[in-house]
């Protein structure tokens, strides 16, 4: 024989359960937001820099192929790749590359025009992208060779 008490089913959660597990996770979420806001600084800045250095590489290969000069003129917000320096330059892609693509707050220095001689020369130094204490730093030698340090 049955005893007259009913068995209640235990599926599911308690709010207090459900407020614990939520808590956990929200501090979890605290304690990583730091680390992945570092990250993306660094991701920035890296991608700006390989991006400057395929147009840098570039440059240089257009110079020689089209057996011209071929600039890269930096400004505060912004580069243009292949600019017409000259005033008349037919062949010249004109391509604008905005800092702000890669983060707000993104800046490349110094702000120098580099021109690749059609020999593959170049006015060389070092070229720095920065973005809230991330940096790295682009060297370019006088042979127009461009590497990230």
């Amino acid at each position: 024989m049955e005893s007259g008490r009913r068995h209640e089913s235990s599926a599911g959660f308690t709010l207090i359960e459900l407020i614990i597990v939520l808590v956990i996770a929200g501090v979890l979420a605290a304690m990583a937001w730091p680390a992945m806001s570092g990250w993306r600084h660094r991701q920035a800045v890296q991608g700006a820099a390989q991006t400057l250095v395929g147009h840098l590489k570039q440059a240089r290969n257009l110079a020689i192929a089209e057996n011209r000069n071929v600039s890269i003129v930096f400004e505060q917000t912004r580069y243009v790749f292949d600019a017409d320096t000259t005033g008349h330059c037919s062949k010249c892609r004109k391509i604008v590359v905005d800092y702000a693509q890669f983060a707000p707050d993104l800046s490349i220095t110094p702000t120098t025009t580099r021109t690749f001689t059609s020999r593959g020369t170049v006015n060389f130094g070092v070229i720095s992208v920065t973005s809230h204490g991330e940096k790295k730093r682009i060297i370019l030698n006088a042979i127009g060779r461009a590497y990230i340090e």
